[in-house]
């Protein structure tokens, strides 16, 4: 039972079911500038998540608010890599700079590309990758009312299939990563994924909303178009774009057997399906996120597996894991101090399920705990 528990440790990061808004705020969050994040965690289409890489960047008086920076300018601040920078100079870029109103906001796509050897950052993760085609594209959000914007109000990004339900085609599925900065009050943010050009005949947009899930709210479909439209009344962020993809690199067969793909389920979701009778398991899960003392709860229904303390850095982030190995990053900004909060939940069933839990502690440290349920 011990080299059992030991091994759940250090599986692969799997969440166990779609996690409450604050959760997937926290693992949207999880990743810092000096590491590759755009598919650290892979989730279940329900609860997929974008990993954000996130930059620091001081001010530049040469541009007032609203003048914005060009997608090739935006590419140099988020990238160790000058080949998207160039890419957005190349003919092949698309110079959009739309803008539209939500709410507060107003948004602006800057333009966008696509192609190879263009990822943002480069590390010896993803170096086996870098030959991979994708589309990125660059967005600048600011306020409308002139007050200075903060980090809380980034929004989520996310590529729209004509014809596609959001529920198939969405941030996770299709591989979406996220790098922002802020600048001059001004929410830069490179969004890039699976190439879009395949889907140039049938058509793609782009929605802007303040969190992933909120595109089943903000959007509807035409049930015979395809295309999607903002819901009247909607009160948060919604912005749509229409990408004005090149026609002659369209690949409609390839397009649908992408689709197709998405539509056939992952082996967790097979997984998930094989587990939903297991009642004792859903009734775990379940009274664990409706409780108001995490702790508590554990003390009484699980057996602690490890526990160790980290070093958390300037910009709040942890990194957890195997010794040696990072196996995830949280960012702890807003864990209030010396309470044991739940960050990720991992496993399909009560065997193999275990609950991290992050204690902020008052000297730059975080006590970092690891649950295995009790209850069989």
């Amino acid at each position: 039972m011990n080299n059992k528990l030991e091994k759940l440790l250090y599986d692969a990061l799997v969440p166990v079911n779609a996690p409450d808004p604050g959760l997937n705020r926290r693992i949207l969050e999880s990743r810092s500038k000096e590491v590759s994040a755009m598919r650290q965690y892979h989730f279940k289409k329900m609860a997929a998540a974008v990993a954000v890489c996130v930059l620091a960047v001081g001010s530049i008086t040469a541009y007032a608010a609203y003048q914005y920076l060009s997608p090739s300018q935006v590419a140099e601040e988020v990238s160790n890599n000058n080949a998207l920078a160039k890419a957005f100079e190349s003919k092949d870029a698309v110079l959009v700079n739309e803008t539209q109103t939500s709410g507060d906001y107003q948004i602006t796509l800057l333009g966008l590309v696509s192609g190879t050897d263009l990822s943002p950052y480069i590390d010896e993760e993803s170096t086996g990758e870098l030959e991979e085609s994708r589309t990125y594209a660059a967005v600048a959000i600011g306020r409308t009312d002139g007050k200075k914007i903060t980090e809380d109000e980034r929004k989520c990004v996310s590529p729209l299939l004509t014809g596609v339900d959001w529920m198939v085609a969405n941030n996770g599925t299709m591989d979406v990563g996220l790098c922002w900065f802020i600048k001059d009050s001004i929410i830069y943010a490179i969004m890039d994924c699976n190439n879009l050009e395949m889907f140039a005949a049938r058509g793609v947009q782009v929605g802007v909303v303040d969190e992933f899930g909120d595109e089943s709210e903000a959007f509807f479909m035409d049930e015979k178009t395809g295309v999607y439209s903002k819901k009247p009344g909607y009160k948060g962020t919604n912005a749509l774009f229409s990408l004005p993809l090149d026609q002659a690199k369209a690949d409609e067969k390839a397009a649908d057997e992408y689709i197709e793909r998405l539509k056939k389920p992952s082996d967790d979701e097979e997984d998930e399906d094989e587990n939903h009778g297991d009642a004792d398991y859903e009734r775990y899960i379940s009274d664990f996120e409706a409780t108001e003392d995490e702790a508590a709860f554990l003390k009484e229904t699980a057996v602690l597996i490890s526990r160790k303390v980290l070093k958390i850095d300037k910009e709040g982030m942890v990194e957890f894991g195997k010794e040696g190995e990072t196996q995830g990053t949280m960012n702890l900004m807003g864990y209030k101090e010396g309470v044991p909060t739940s960050g990720v939940i991992t496993g399909s069933t009560l065997d193999d399920t275990v609950i991290h839990m992050f204690t902020v502690n008052g000297d730059g440290t975080a006590t970092y705990e690891t649950y295995a349920p009790a209850v069989k």
